[in-house]
């Protein structure tokens, strides 16, 4: 099963002003534009390009390390246009994100003049990798003879879909001069890219045993109580329906794990802003149908479903994602679907009631 990691440093908003100050310079700041290369003490800055990505690393034992949370990454040009060596240290060790030593990431002011007393960036958590190395990040201290240049990538929390132009700032540790550089670029929110991603129907092999997503659909579930006999749900849910089919040539173990709605277990739903939660149910309720911890023989199948609650109505996409480890295999489910509220009639059972 591969290892899931993430680690994110927020930066609580703060005046700028106030940073720029401890930095030890009294002038205001300039936001350049992303249209030519920024040039300040000595060295280039040019962002390249931006794209979010879901991480699928491999560490110096071989082990794969998976971050399920989206990310932004944001590509950077370093240009040594000075007429001495420049030693660039790559930031994507630091603990702590700061003006002074770490690229940080906001969406621009919304008018032209700032008051740089007043001005207070909300700033999008910058993401530093726990485990795994990123091969588009620069790992080790490179000297940089004049005219030299290398490419860098920083990674971010994904911005909101509604921003439209962000500042990346790139701190005095990484040129010769006092002041960040600010750099302002259009952005406009890409598809992710990252390991496959299946559709609803989609039949996924996993080393002899197939997953397929049959249906998702929003509905009231059927639930079976020990106590008070059968019923449904009080509200409307998303159920994801499944099958697994085991032609591995050996019986595989399948546990669910529908009763860990921790988010630690078991499928999750997710869209680029938002994870959706699986419905809790009473301890001596279950969902009629819904599977528990079996064995699956060779040439068996088995149908199963997951319910979560229902997304909220600005989401147009999500995924389902489930770790293979619950069938006995590697690796992870990842099917995409289209989503769009619908009006649910309740069950007669319920209109009677």
């Amino acid at each position: 099963m591969p290892d899931i990691r993430g680690m994110r440093h927020l930066l609580l908003p703060a005046c700028l002003f106030a940073l720029i100050m401890a930095l030890g310079c009294d002038e205001d700041p300039q936001i350049h534009s992303a249209d030519e290369p920024v040039t300040q003490g000595g060295v280039q800055f040019e962002v390249d390009d931006y794209a979010i990505h879901y991480l699928e690393l491999t560490d110096s034992r071989g082990d794969t390390i998976e971050y399920p949370d989206p990310l932004l990454a944001v590509g950077v040009t370093i240009t040594n246009s000075g007429e001495d060596d420049f030693v660039y240290n790559p930031p994507h060790g630091s603990r702590e994100m700061s003006q002074a030593r770490t690229p940080l990431l906001f969406p621009a002011p919304t008018t032209p003049e700032i008051d740089w007393e007043e001005f207070t960036p909300q700033y999008i958590g910058g993401v530093e990798l726990e485990r795994g190395i990123w091969d588009q990040q620069i790992q080790d201290q490179t000297n940089l003879a004049a005219g030299d240049s290398i490419s860098d990538y920083f990674l971010f929390e994904v911005p909101e879909s509604h921003q439209s132009q962000l500042v990346l700032s790139i701190p005095p540790v990484m040129h010769r001069a006092e002041l960040p550089v600010f750099i302002q670029f259009d952005y406009s929110e890409p598809e992710p890219q990252g390991p496959p991603v299946y559709g609803v129907g989609d039949a996924i092999d996993f080393d002899g045993v197939t997953f397929t997503v049959t249906a998702i659909e929003q509905t009231y579930v059927e639930l079976e109580d020990s106590s008070e006999g059968d019923g449904f749900s009080n509200d409307p849910v998303l159920q994801i329906s499944y099958t697994i089919d085991n032609s591995s040539g050996e019986a595989i173990s399948f546990n669910p794990a529908h009763r860990d709605v921790s988010g630690n277990e078991g499928g999750v739903v997710q869209s680029l802003h938002a994870s959706f939660n699986r419905v809790r149910f009473p301890a001596n309720t279950t969902p009629k149908g819904q599977q528990e911890r079996m064995n699956i023989e060779d040439g068996e199948s088995i149908d199963d479903f997951t319910t979560f609650e229902l997304p909220d109505q600005s989401v147009e996409t999500a995924t389902y994602m489930l770790p293979a480890s619950h069938f006995d295999r590697s690796g992870r489910v990842r099917v995409a679907f289209s989503y769009e509220p619908q009006d649910v009639e309740e069950p007669e059972e319920l209109q009677q009631d």
